[in-house]
This record gives C-alpha cells, sequence and structure tokens, in this order.
C-alpha cells in the first residue's frame, strides 16, 4: 500500500483516476474546506474529465444523456463536499453538451517576430525582447538596431531612432527613422507606408531614410513601386533611388548608407560579448552576498556531471548532481546551459536549514508546457514546509507552499504569463517569499507581476530538492511526471527578499 501523500494536485489526480484512499480522502476534504480556490479547481477537473468521457464515448455514437456515473462513482470517499463539486460538475458539462464538440484552438494576433536586436532601447509602452512575436502597433526605437520579420517573409532592419508601426503580415508604416528590407518573392506585394508616399515591393531588396526633409528610397536589388502622394506611381529598379521631395528626383543608390546583414551579424556578435562580460562581472558580485544560499552559473565543464555552488559564503549548500541533461548553449556564445527534454532529466540539490524568507530567480527557455505541472524547483514530496516552484500547463508561474505546523498547503498563482508566444525565449523568472509583508511576489524579467497574500507564515524547509523535475519522496508506486521542457543557465536561491531594484539588476 502507498504512504499517503500532501500534495493537493496529486490528491486531486489520484481522485480523478479513482485511486484516492481513505486517508487521502480525509485529507483532500480538509483542503477543500480550508481553500475555496482548490474546491473550484476540483470542481474544473471534473467538468473537465466528464467531457473528455463525452468526446470519447461519443466518437462511435452520440450518448442520449450526459454520461457521468465514473465521477459520481468516486464520491463514495468524500462526503458533502465532493458531491457538491461533482454536482456542479454535471451542470457544467450538461452546460457544455449544447456546444459544438470540437476543442477551442489557441489563438494569436502577432503579425512579426523581433529576430535580433543590437544595443537596442525602446520607449513607449512595447519593449520587446529577442524572439518576441509582434502584434500590429507602434514600436519606437531610441536607439541600437532591431530586425524584424514579417510572416509573410519580408526581413526589415530598423536603425534608431525610428517609429514603426506594424499594420500587418504584409504591411507596415514607417514615420521616422531608417531602415533597410529583404524582400523575397513569397513576400512579393510587402508594403511600407511613409509621410511622403508608399513603397511597394515586387522581391527585391531597398533601403529607406526618412531621417532627412526628403525621404529617400534606395533600391539594392530587384524592382520597387512608388506611390507618392498625389502623384502617379513610378518604377525605382536596382541601382536607383529617389528623393521624395515636392518634385521626386532620382538618383543612385548607397547601399553603404544603411545598415547591412554582414555589418549587423558584427554588431551582433560584439553586443553578445560585451553582454557576457558584464554578466560575469555581475554573477561574481552576487556570489559574496551573504545571504545567498545558492548560486548555479552552468559555467562548469561538459565532463562533469556537477553543478558548482558559488555561494562563497555557504559552504553547507553543497554541488548540484546532474542526472540525464545535455550540455548547450546559454544567452549567448560562450554561456553554458543545461537541457531538460526527457522525464529522467533533473538536478539534484540540497538545501540544509529553514527559512522564513525565500527568493527564487532563473533565466530559462521555456519550450514547451505539455505536463499539467512543469518544474523549476521543487522539493522531494510535498509536506513539512516544502516549496514547490513551477509552471502550470496554462502558463501560470505558481510556488507551491506545503502545510506546516497544523497549517495547510497553499499555491500562489500569477494570471497566464508564459503564453505560447513567450516560448523559445530567454526569461527571468524571479517569485519572492516575503514575511514581512505576508505575501508571495512574483516577477517576468524584472517586472512584478503578481502579489499573492500569505496570511499564515511559517518556516519552509529544501533538504533534498530539484531543478527541472521533482521525485515523490521515495513513496512506493508511479511518480507523477512533472520535467521542465526547455533550457536554464542560472539558479540563484537566497535566503532574503531582493528588493524590486536587485530583481531588475538580475534580469538585465
Amino acid at each position: 500500500m502507498r504512504e499517503p501523500t500532501q500534495d493537493p494536485e496529486v490528491l486531486i489526480q489520484h481522485y480523478l483516476e479513482d485511486r484516492l484512499t481513505e486517508t487521502e480522502a480525509g485529507a483532500l476534504l480538509a483542503m477543500l474546506q480550508a481553500d475555496p480556490a482548490l474546491a473550484q479547481r476540483l470542481t474544473e477537473q471534473l467538468n473537465l474529465d466528464a467531457m473528455l468521457s463525452e468526446v470519447s464515448a461519443g466518437a462511435t455514437a452520440a450518448p442520449a444523456a450526459p454520461v457521468l456515473r465514473p465521477v459520481l462513482r468516486r464520491t463514495r470517499w468524500l462526503p458533502v463536499a465532493l458531491a457538491a463539486a461533482a454536482a456542479a460538475c454535471v451542470t457544467l458539462a450538461g452546460t457544455w453538451l449544447i456546444r459544438p464538440t470540437h476543442d477551442a484552438e489557441a489563438t494569436t494576433n502577432a503579425v512579426a517576430v523581433l529576430m535580433r536586436g543590437v544595443n537596442a532601447e525602446w520607449e513607449g509602452g512595447r519593449s520587446p525582447l529577442v524572439g518576441t512575436p509582434l502584434t500590429p502597433g507602434l514600436l519606437r526605437l531610441k536607439r541600437g538596431l532591431a530586425q524584424i520579420e514579417f510572416y509573410q517573409g519580408a526581413r526589415v532592419t530598423v536603425e534608431g531612432p525610428a517609429e514603426l508601426e506594424l499594420l500587418s503580415a504584409s504591411e507596415a508604416r514607417c514615420t521616422s527613422g531608417r531602415l533597410s528590407a529583404h524582400v523575397p518573392p513569397q513576400a512579393r506585394g510587402f508594403r511600407i507606408q511613409t509621410p511622403k508616399g508608399t513603397v511597394v515591393d515586387l522581391g527585391t531588396d531597398f533601403g529607406l531614410d526618412l531621417n532627412t526633409p526628403e525621404a529617400q528610397v534606395h533600391v539594392f536589388k530587384g524592382e520597387v513601386e512608388l506611390h507618392p502622394g498625389g502623384s502617379a506611381m513610378q518604377p525605382l529598379k536596382e541601382g536607383e533611388a529617389m528623393l521624395l521631395a515636392d518634385t521626386a528626383r532620382r538618383l543612385a543608390a548607397d547601399q553603404r548608407a544603411f545598415a547591412s546583414l554582414e555589418n549587423l551579424d558584427e554588431r551582433t556578435a560584439e553586443s553578445q560579448r560585451m553582454a557576457f562580460e558584464d554578466w560575469l562581472k555581475s554573477a561574481a558580485s552576487w556570489n559574496a552576498d551573504p545571504t545567498l544560499l545558492l548560486h548555479l552559473d552552468f559555467q562548469d565543464s561538459s565532463h562533469t556531471r556537477t553543478l558548482l555552488n558559488h555561494a562563497l559564503l555557504s559552504p553547507g549548500v553543497p554541488a548540484g548532481s546532474i542526472v540525464g541533461c545535455q550540455w548547450t548553449q546559454g544567452r549567448w556564445p560562450g554561456k553554458r546551459a543545461l537541457e531538460f527534454r526527457n522525464v529522467s532529466d533533473r538536478v539534484r540539490l540540497s538545501i540544509p536549514g529553514e527559512h522564513e524568507a525565500l527568493t527564487l530567480a532563473a533565466w530559462v527557455r521555456v519550450d514547451g508546457l505539455d505536463r499539467a505541472f512543469n518544474s523549476l524547483f521543487m522539493v522531494e514530496g510535498y509536506k513539512n514546509g516544502a516549496v514547490h516552484w513551477q509552471i502550470t500547463r496554462d502558463g501560470k508561474l505558481r510556488l507551491g507552499l506545503a502545510g506546516r505546523l497544523g497549517h495547510p498547503g497553499r499555491d500562489h498563482d500569477t494570471e497566464a504569463i508564459l503564453t505560447p508566444e513567450r516560448f523559445g525565449q530567454w526569461l527571468h523568472l524571479a517569485t519572492c517569499v516575503d514575511p514581512a509583508a505576508k505575501e508571495v511576489r512574483h516577477y517576468l524579467n524584472g517586472s512584478l507581476t503578481a502579489r499573492v497574500s500569505r496570511p499564515v507564515m511559517f518556516p519552509l524547509r529544501m533538504p533534498l530538492a530539484e531543478l527541472g523535475n521533482w521525485n515523490n519522496g521515495g513513496h512506493g508506486g508511479a511518480t507523477e511526471i512533472r520535467h521542465f521542457s526547455g533550457l536554464m543557465d542560472e539558479f540563484l536561491l537566497f535566503r532574503r527578499v531582493l528588493s524590486e531594484a536587485e530583481i531588475r539588476r538580475l534580469a538585465r
């Protein structure tokens, strides 16, 4: 017989699978009575369970009425609370049955993606990171270079200061600045509007300069159509340029005046080198922090299967042990990272002691959220003040704190912030447990995303834990799969609450 668990998510899963023991049923009932949000989550899971059963049954014949016997049968384990949840499930399932049976697909409004940035500094409401899908709207580049690839195939390199408004996957409006564009045959017809007229590309390379009173269009290859405001269309061929003044005037094209692909490659490499060197200096300064329990910088040799702890004043926290993960490149060339891909991949850790306050911080690249719970840092089992830092399938950053000293465990969630648009990007995640404010705070890329109340405080424990995975603590039977899918190239754990300015420093 397996040892009972105190993890509410595991208990719900056992309930849905009809594997709940009498002891676990009592524990789940107590949690439901103490946490209305957990009861709501159970109702949602029951509803989903019923809908999936209906879809499976309907593959051969549509049933005349909701078939919920498996759900109702499980209520023998729990009294009124679960019966009420099951009743709510019947109501929800009945409502669902009158809707179309196909699943709603996720959608996106994005029309382009930011592929590269060199010392790019943005102003206004949008400050995208490299890899960010871009929706229609205005981009203000204060300085630096930004390369944008439109979904239709056109590639535009913008030089700041500039303003570029994305209109669709095949059209933009530039009101100031300088840009160059490569338009392959698949993107023929790509358009850029300007205050002086519209440029329609016929499959070519061209440059546009709006930094002078007379807007200039330079064609480096192929042909474009110019549609000056109030004038007839004029073709412009390879090697030609035109000033869009009151009277259009032709001249020779000058490609040297615009950022080339080769120049962008060189500047990108130099920018990455400088960023890596700045990180090395910053990482070394954090290592002397007396409250730093663990700093894994992932710069260890590829021949080793350990991650050294670089926190100079925490000799009692040993190195991490790598299991399964493979080495790969991190945020920049020269920066190392571990890839978490398989159910076996993890880094085993041990953090002795008890801690009232905590800050967890990591640089990660999320490649997918394939499981209900995707581990970042999770203590073995879920009891006695254990810490579970994870991402839910719907993209919420969650800190679960197991119950202790008679107090129940509780989850502390953000809204859905790790959506598919952020997959493949390097992201900085941080979470603070603040006993003075009695709250948990979550941060994404240095910005506060959620404050969650934690009215009951008790010490937290992390005697055995894992990066990127979870172990049920040696209990018999199968272990729920919760491994992370993606890369990680830095992890820090403090026994204090970092300020917002410090978290911004870590996220730079």
